[in-house]
């Protein structure tokens, strides 16, 4: 669920900047900026965060040397300032200072849907993504059963390369071979067994 924070005038006035934003502390809400608005979605719900968690593993082990996935990082586009739930960027800047990634570094953004989804995620969040010049968007819905849709930017839109829900492999071969069950994505680990 993601809504838009009201602040009373005293506290805040006019639109906010990046530089507030990153400001924010650290209180386990994640804080976006949307064309001046300070957007603040409350912590994921436990499927959320496992799929994150599990999604952000599998790109990690498949992407190469140079890149590297990572979880809930600051990406600023243009004036605005999103939070993927998982992005995949060059090792250099993940790993070195700073309080947020630039777009042009970045080569893969994924989004985790869940019911309580708003528009902004589902719709908006992805337009900006594409616009902003991101190769790669994946959408992970958990809303039935988990279902990963990996699209590649055509344009200024996304287009879809390769589906599959629980039970099937994704496989695709760009921007690094990477191949898995969306159904790994949530419930128990499966045994070594």
């Amino acid at each position: 669920m993601t809504e838009v924070l009201a602040m009373p005038q005293d506290l805040h006035s006019g639109p906010w900047t990046i530089d507030e934003v990153v400001a924010m502390p650290e209180n386990g809400s994640r804080y976006e900026l949307v064309e001046g608005r300070l957007v603040v979605s409350p912590v994921p719900a436990k499927p959320h965060q496992m799929a994150s968690k599990r999604l952000e593993k599998f790109l990690d082990a498949a992407a190469p040397p140079e890149l590297e996935a990572n979880r809930e990082v600051n990406l600023q586009v243009g004036a605005d300032l999103l939070v993927p739930d998982v992005m995949v960027a060059t090792a250099e800047v993940l790993g070195g200072p700073g309080q947020f990634v630039e777009s042009a570094d970045v080569v893969l953004v994924a989004e985790i849907l869940s019911p309580g989804n708003s528009k902004f995620e589902r719709a908006w969040k992805p337009q900006r993504y594409a616009e902003a010049g991101i190769l790669f968007y994946v959408e992970v819905d958990l809303s039935v059963e988990p279902q990963v849709t990996f699209l590649r930017r055509q344009g200024r839109d996304y287009v879809k390369v390769a589906e599959a829900k629980s039970g099937e492999r994704l496989e695709v071969s760009r921007p690094f071979p990477l191949s898995f069950d969306p159904g790994e994505l949530v419930g128990p680990r499966r045994s070594a067994g």
